[in-house]
């Protein structure tokens, strides 16, 4: 029995739900960015739309990239005959305890990519709405978010261009409930709930989802005969 069998996809999905209470507060002002111009005959669900299937095959693309780097750059190292994509769900783990604790604060952001994003955005915003918002959404992974760019990171960690796209994709998924109802009402939204309860409803839910996935890789481990001692992914 392969780790994959009792992880499955849905770490990443719940990563992207998770971290979507932070996106939100990052990405909904991009709601009113995009929004079409009074009488334009563009639909708001329409820009809408185009924006999320912008930043899902954005993040699909940094996904087969980043597994094909990691395949490349990684795929020498060898651990207890694994390969690291084998503890991939660990440092999923490990992800959701520093959301939880908010360590993820002091990931590293890339700063000098934002003044980048900002001309791109003004650029965008003289082109048709539907082309503006599906611009603005394949240019949404260049915003400086520390737990974006972790995440980004663990893709490396799958060692495969497959992978990594199927890591990457999942994410967005994951986070695109929560932006879809922020965007649909984004001006009720942004009073609604303050920073804080956002902050603790996500480290909570961090927190949960730490710890369960946490017992299921422990109880999975052991009974292969010890931790990391099951068969290689």
């Amino acid at each position: 029995m392969e780790v994959s069998s009792i992880t499955g996809p849905w770490p990443a999905f719940i990563a992207g739900m998770v971290t979507s209470l932070h996106c939100a507060g990052m990405c909904g002002p991009l709601a009113c960015y995009i929004a079409p111009k009074p009488g334009s005959a563009s639909s708001f669900a329409t820009v809408a739309s185009l924006y999320q299937i912008g930043r899902l095959i954005s993040y699909t693309l940094i996904g087969g990239l980043a597994g094909g780097l990691g395949m490349v750059a990684l795929g020498w190292v060898d651990i207890y005959q694994h390969s690291l994509s084998r503890f991939l769900p660990w440092l999923l783990v490990m992800f959701f305890l520093l959301v939880a604790f908010r360590i993820d604060k002091y990931f590293p952001k890339p700063a000098f990519l934002t003044p980048l994003l900002m001309r791109l955005q003004q650029r965008a915003q003289a082109l048709p709405r539907p082309l503006s918002g599906l611009l603005v959404g394949i240019l949404t992974p260049l915003l400086p978010c520390g737990p974006l760019y972790a995440v980004f990171g663990l893709a490396l960690m799958t060692q495969s261009p497959i992978r990594g796209a199927e890591f990457l994709l999942l994410f967005g998924l994951g986070t695109l409930p929560l932006l879809w109802v922020v965007q649909a009402a984004f001006s009720r939204w942004q009073g609604a709930i303050s920073p804080v309860a956002i902050s603790r409803i996500q480290r909570g839910l961090a927190l949960i989802v730490a710890v369960i996935l946490g017992l299921r890789l422990y109880f999975f481990e052991t009974g292969q005969g010890g931790l990391f001692c099951g068969t290689a992914m």
